[in-house]
């Protein structure tokens, strides 16, 4: 791949997270099923709005503005048909303390968007948008091994900023991903085994608070919000206009692999390879395991399952032959890759673009061990059986293996708000379909999604990947941050007690909290699109 270029970022806006596919699309409105539209906001009257648009240094949009269509369109197509009662577009961090003050004055939620790129739709709102897409700068400081950004710089911003030279942020590989939301969440990706987590190497942010304060936050300052804001997630406690992040050094070559497979034994076989391999693999070894479901030929459904493994490792290409032969005695490859590249052509490589429009949905579950056989047997049995199985609407199943290991477990769970250290990997069971389905489609996918996590649940922790959202989870508060959640609820308490800045899994104030019942919820079955 040539060198990654600004147009390359800007083409990337929709991209999805980690390389996985993702969308926009305005298609078609929105079924009566779909519970995540949520009410409209009371409007603050024209009065109001003119004031807002008089103080902004940016502009402001309203429904029938030309450009508000494009504005509001988030990377989910479930939740295209949000519409926010006008969007900000902020010229500056000034313009974001407006914004707040503006919400506060008029009873209207602030929503922030960076790169728009929240599973759950997050990043929507009938109330007031604040888009903060202008604040996007990157500047390097060589010497001390930071970068200072704009807090709605996104990775391809970085990539430009950091090509080809000595340094290198750990992060996500989806160029229109936003880095701000990415490390607020943890921040996982092809470099998390070895270098660590995003949030593991902020050093500062800025923050507008509830109360239009502007902090400056690091760990010496404000530490308890700083700490909330490493695995936090975005949404709860301010609105981060600005980070500074420790670099690391970027090694001069790696290695990297690619086996395919095909058929339902071969994804079982693999998929239970993977996941021993990761017990006893170094840190230099980023990789990932994947089956999904493809259209069926004359071999029947167990046949259409396409199964692969890829990864890089930080070392020489025979280390790594050595260091993947399990995989490749698990089952035989229709396609095997072994290649030595220099690091940044690595990155270009695994770097997503622009995808074709898509909804989706998905489910992630931590686990500290290898599934049994009979469980990764289960879920190739609903590989087989899923609902829908074409090539732009299907389930696949996920191993993602750049979660544990020595370096990221390194830093105790409570140190952050990113609670899920002392893991072996990270489980994925995700859907995709087109924006213009019918709403049986991505009910039935949605459906299969919850059936796998039915089947693995016995076999993993209680923890999901924050950046992950999904909104039929009952109890997201023990599965997005454990036993760190009790302090959340008091860090939101003294900062935002007013609960100005929410969705419907944010950190609450300890007021708004409902004693937990005495028996843990079931499992929700059947999820409706958008749920």
């Amino acid at each position: 791949m040539d060198k990654i270029n600004r147009r390359d970022v800007l083409r990337a806006g929709t991209a999805a997270a980690l390389g996985f596919g993702l969308g926009i699309g305005l298609k078609r409105p929105l079924s009566a099923q779909d519970a995540a539209t949520p009410a409209p906001a009371a409007s603050p009257g024209s009065s109001a709005l003119a004031d807002l648009r008089q103080r902004l240094n940016g502009t402001l949009m309203l429904p029938g503005d030309s450009g508000y269509p494009n504005a509001i369109a988030p990377a989910n197509g479930r939740y295209r048909a949000v519409r926010p009662l006008a969007v900000a577009r902020c010229a500056d961090e000034a313009d974001v303390v407006t914004c707040v003050k503006w919400c506060t004055e008029n009873g209207v939620a602030p929503t922030a968007r960076g790169g728009g790129h929240s599973y759950a739709g997050f990043s929507t709102t009938t109330g007031l948008l604040i888009d903060l897409r202008r604040l996007n700068s990157v500047q390097i400081d060589r010497r001390a091994r930071t970068a200072a950004c704009g807090g709605a710089v996104l990775n391809g911003d970085f990539f430009v900023a950091l090509e080809d030279g000595p340094l290198f942020l750990p992060g996500g590989t989806c160029l229109g991903v936003g880095v701000g939301g990415l490390a607020l969440g943890g921040g996982i990706g092809y470099n998390t085994h070895w270098a660590g987590l995003t949030c593991d190497h902020m050093l500062t942010t800025r923050i507008v608070t509830a109360a239009g304060q502007v902090l400056d936050v690091d760990a010496s300052h404000h530490g308890d919000l700083f700490w909330a804001c490493r695995g936090g997630a975005g949404g709860s406690f301010g609105i981060n206009t600005a980070f500074t992040f420790g670099l690391v050094a970027a090694p001069p070559t790696v290695a990297y692999y690619r086996f395919d497979y095909r058929g339902a034994d071969a994804a079982a076989a693999v998929l239970a390879a993977f996941d021993k391999l990761l017990q006893t693999a170094p840190p230099a070894l980023n990789a990932v395991a994947m089956a999904q479901a493809t259209p069926v030929g004359s071999g029947g459904p167990r046949e259409a399952i396409a199964v692969f493994t890829r990864g890089q490792f930080v070392g020489s290409l025979s280390d790594l032959r050595d260091l993947v032969r399990p995989l490749l005695a698990a089952a035989k490859p229709t396609k095997t890759t072994f290649q030595e590249m220099s690091f940044w052509a690595m990155q270009r490589m695994i770097a997503t673009a622009e995808p074709p429009s898509h909804s989706f949905g998905d489910i992630s579950r931590y686990t500290a061990a290898p599934l049994p056989d009979r469980a990764v047997a289960a879920v190739v049995d609903l590989l087989a059986a899923c609902p829908s199985r074409t090539d732009d609407a299907n389930g696949s199943f996920w191993s993602l293996g750049w979660v544990g290991g020595n370096v990221v477990s390194a830093v105790p769970r409570g140190a952050t708000a990113y609670a899920h250290r002392d893991v072996l990997t990270l489980y994925r069971p995700t859907t995709v379909w087109p924006d213009d389905a019918p709403p049986s489609v991505g009910n039935g996918l949605n459906a299969w999604t919850d059936q796998v996590i039915a089947t693995i649940a016995p076999y993993t922790l209680l923890e999901s990947y924050q950046n992950f959202p999904n909104r039929s989870l009952a109890d997201w508060q023990q599965l997005y941050y454990a036993d760190n959640f009790d302090r959340l609820v008091e860090i939101k308490t003294t900062y935002d007690n007013g609960n100005l800045f929410h969705n419907p899994q944010s950190i609450p104030p300890r007021r708004l909290i409902t004693p937990p019942s005495a028996t843990p919820a079931a499992p929700k079955a059947a999820t409706p699109v958008g749920g």
